[in-house]
């Protein structure tokens, strides 16, 4: 299922069928002659049916492929590479890290995380700010980062008690040291699977955020009325389910195929971090 979803995620924009210019229709002709505008429904010539604006909803979902994966993989190293150093420092108990870290994670987890990044995305100097791409990455990231890190502090806890550890201590090897050559090569396999498994975690957040319309990829901006709105511009999955209450209602191939990717996704991430998970259990167990 990886090797799949990679090669739809960078082999299939090339693939012939795939209409890489996302062309628009207007309108095509019934068997009457008449005019019939889009969406249109699963057919022959549109397999998974079109969007509101006539794009074919197959090609939309194969070119936001990478767009969607980059963005997710984008969050979750971000949030790991928060979450491993402040791990670190709260198992030193360095300046009260270690306090702060508990009050951060105790204080969030009685908190949705999608209630935590709605209300930070809505607040003004969010919204409005030019970087708004970049503040929602970072809000996402570390909507769960208190959870990763309290996650990895447990291990580093663990490792602490081991002989080697304590070797290297006594041959004076400095905290950075003993970051680098002592903990960091031993909970690399414990990290990579945490780290695939949270790319599922982010992907289902991303899916939740685009059912409520907020996304990373939207301009704000003012319409001849004079109201404001936030305007799409990507063509990533989660983007897709912006309206998909009003599509549940009619052209309700819409949202669920775009559901269905990611839901395909998300299982992928799952079984290849349970996979991992096992490969490195029997690697430890022939050591």
């Amino acid at each position: 299922m990886l090797l799949i979803l990679l090669a739809i995620t960078f082999a299939g924009p090339y693939l012939p069928f795939v209409d890489r210019e996302l062309s628009k229709i207007t309108y095509i002709l019934n068997e009457d002659k008449k005019p019939v505008i889009p969406p249109y429904p699963p057919s022959e010539d549109y397999l998974f049916g079109t969007d509101k604006s006539g794009r074919d909803l197959l090609s939309l979902i194969i070119l936001g492929a990478k767009e969607t994966i980059l963005l997710v993989a984008c969050i979750t190293v971000l949030r790991y590479g928060l979450a491993i150093p402040l791990s670190f420092l709260a198992h030193k108990k360095w300046m009260g890290t270690h306090l702060f870290l508990k009050w951060l994670n105790g204080l969030l987890s009685y908190i949705p995380t999608i209630i935590i990044v709605m209300l930070l995305a809505m607040l003004p100097p969010f919204l409005l700010t030019e970087y708004r791409p970049l503040s929602l990455l970072l809000i996402i990231g570390l909507a769960e980062m208190p959870r990763a890190a309290e996650m990895i502090k447990l291990e580093f806890d663990q490792i602490s008690s081991k002989e080697y550890i304590y070797g290297g201590i006594a041959a004076g090897a400095s905290p950075s040291r003993l970051f680098r050559t002592y903990y960091l090569p031993f909970l690399f396999s414990k990290l990579l699977v945490y780290m695939v498994t949270d790319l599922g975690k982010v992907m289902f957040l991303l899916g939740q955020l685009g059912f409520v319309g907020i996304f990373i990829s939207q301009d704000l901006v003012q319409s001849m009325g004079g109201d404001w709105q936030l305007v799409n511009n990507s063509i990533s999955w989660p983007m897709m389910l912006m309206k998909a209450f009003e599509d549940i209602r009619g052209p309700i191939w819409i949202p669920f195929f775009p559901a269905f990717a990611m839901t395909c996704a998300i299982l992928t991430f799952n079984i290849f971090a349970q996979g991992l998970k096992s490969f490195f259990t029997r690697k430890v167990r022939y050591i």
